[in-house]
């Protein structure tokens, strides 16, 4: 292994859990404790679904946007 590989941070999937915890705005959906991204973003997408007004359209991109940050992290930090 490289020094690269070595000293790459990298995060847990309770490290995940934590971080979605913290973020209120996930707080009424399932899929973040245990951490589980796909149930988590079917949740969001019932959301959009199911939006009627303008506070509930803005909610869903709130959500979205808090998601892709969250996938990022997992995406480049988690360990597989």
């Amino acid at each position: 292994m490289n020094d690269r590989a070595e000293k790459r941070r990298v995060l847990t999937a309770e490290d995940l859990t934590y971080i979605g915890q913290r973020l209120r705005i996930l707080d009424p959906y399932g899929g973040v404790k245990p951490w589980d991204r796909d149930r988590l973003w079917a949740a969001v997408l019932d959301v959009q679904l199911e939006a009627e007004t303008r506070a509930d359209r803005e909610t869903f991109r709130e959500l979205v946007g808090a998601l892709r940050v969250l996938d990022v992290l997992d995406r480049h930090f988690l360990r597989k």
